[in-house]
């Protein structure tokens, strides 16, 4: 997880990651491997990070294991990062010293950067092979409260956990509170998560291992709160996970205020057997009457009580078009009471070689540009779709223009509502080199439009270094893109 805070004095600005625990079948192991569970590698990590100023950035990382204590070894880029520029750094791999682990870390930069994290065991000798990332978090995405709107238990294959982390300067301790999706009752109690918390410290909560906590399809479907003493500010993720056939793995960021709009720019029914779950949260204590608005198809109106939830899986609208020709689109989703969050997660049906898993969160910001942070071409085998949604109510021109001076495109007269689907792939225009990481900026040619954007990381075929025998395997990993301030 990723944090802004206020410049010190010494004008840096901090940043903090963390991972958590996946469980695969009767096999434990960490984001980037617990000391001693499993061989160096299994799992690694790249921080990727974003110059979002006309400044070179001066960047160091500190890493602190899960005790919240400082390591010895810090990394700093070498050279800084360039005006507008972009940087991955490997986790151990390009930091000397630093043992395979579970760690969270404090990015310090002297300018302003956007990050995302993505984690992957792809690179291991044996399965599983997965991936999983989530964006970095701004000042707006650390407080004393945070929401999670989708938590599974056994639910049909599906389990969560949450990773909460300290980001304040004095201990905290952090409960969480889960909540009955379908109904919005609490399900017991507020569950301690343990010891005080200090500061930069994070830990795990997985439903998995709590005996009070029920499971199964009926009874596995929760969302919650999490609230910290003190007025401390805390910051979060979920991992979401399904072992076999094949394994796959999602994160999401934690959420710390609602809007009374959001905006889910990739949706699939069937669509090259991609199907996705749209979930909406009511963080209020006013009802909410909440309506999606699908270009597509008509709408769909319901209420949601305090904390309650609701899960609308696409394939099971018949409403929706569906199919490779029609079964992508987006979302407008309104509500003209209470405030609501919102979660997406897409994938593969399960078998037959397929099985991807990706989760993203709903914004509900939009704005003329969005700090695209990391985008793949053939890099390591993995490429990336940047999916732009004109939220505005005309049509506009869509421009990516990339890091680097590694160029632009546009496209145009995306439609009102419309999206637009950029790969990055030789056979799709791309003109990025092959091997390329970088970041980009998407922005709206019409001065009256806003636009949001999702980026998908992917593998394929026709891509670099795709390795057929590490397949059904979970290569897809989907994070939000951030408002250009």
């Amino acid at each position: 997880m990723v944090r802004f805070l206020h410049r010190s004095a010494a004008a840096f600005m901090a940043l903090s990651l963390l991972a958590g625990t996946l469980v695969f079948g009767a096999e434990s192991v960490a984001a980037q491997c617990d000391q001693g569970t499993c061989a160096p590698g299994v799992w690694e990590s790249s921080i990727n990070l974003q110059n979002l100023s006309g400044n070179n950035a001066s960047v160091t990382i500190d890493f602190y294991n899960a005790n919240g204590d400082l390591m010895p070894n810090s990394y700093t880029v070498d050279g800084g990062i360039a005006p507008n520029g972009a940087v991955s750094i490997f986790v151990p791999a390009q930091v000397a010293g630093l043992a395979s682990g579970q760690y969270s870390a404090v990015v310090n930069s002297t300018e302003q950067v956007k990050a995302t994290v993505n984690t992957a065991s792809t690179n291991s000798p044996t399965a599983p092979w997965t991936a999983f990332g989530y964006e970095g978090a701004d000042m707006t995405m650390s407080s004393s409260t945070l929401y999670f709107p989708g938590l599974y238990k056994d639910y049909f294959g599906f389990n969560s956990e949450i990773v909460v982390q300290n980001v304040g300067t004095e201990n905290t301790t952090a409960s969480i509170q889960l909540y009955n999706q379908r109904t919005g009752d609490a399900v017991g109690g507020a569950i301690s998560l343990g010891a005080a918390l200090e500061p930069n410290q994070s830990r795990t909560f997985s439903l998995t291992e709590r005996s009070e906590v029920a499971g199964g399809n009926a009874n596995g479907l929760y969302s919650a709160i999490v609230t910290s003493t003190g007025d401390v500010q805390v910051t979060g993720i979920a991992n979401i996970w399904r072992s076999g056939d094949p394994n796959g793995t999602s994160s999401y960021n934690a959420m710390t205020e609602g809007s009374n709009t959001l905006y889910a720019p990739a949706l699939y029914k069937n669509y090259y057997g991609f199907t996705s779950a749209l979930t909406i949260q009511n963080i209020s204590s006013a009802n909410a009457v909440v309506t999606v608005d699908y270009p597509t198809g008509p709408n769909e109106t319901f209420t949601l009580e305090q904390y309650e939830s609701k899960e609308l899986f696409q394939p099971a609208n018949a409403a929706l078009p569906s199919g490779n020709a029609d079964g992508v689109f987006s979302a407008r989703v309104t509500t003209n009471g209470g405030s609501i969050v919102g979660l997406v997660s897409l994938g593969q049906a399960t078998g037959n070689g397929k099985g991807e898993l990706a989760s993203y969160n709903v914004p509900g910001e939009a704005s003329r540009e969005v700090n695209i942070p990391n985008v793949l071409s053939d890099y390591y085998s993995y490429f990336t779709a940047v999916t732009v949604q004109n939220v505005c109510a005309a049509a506009s021109d869509i421009t990516i223009t990339y890091a680097g001076n590694l160029g632009s495109r546009t496209f145009d007269d995306v439609p009102a509502n419309g999206t637009v689907n950029i790969l990055h792939l030789d056979n799709t225009g791309d003109i990025l080199p092959d091997g390329t990481t970088t970041s980009a900026v998407v922005s709206a040619g019409n001065a009256t439009c806003n636009v949001v954007a999702v980026m998908q990381h992917g593998t394929a075929p026709n891509v670099d270094r795709y390795n057929a025998a590490k397949q059904p395997s979970d290569y897809l990993l989907a994070l939000t893109g951030s408002p250009k301030q």
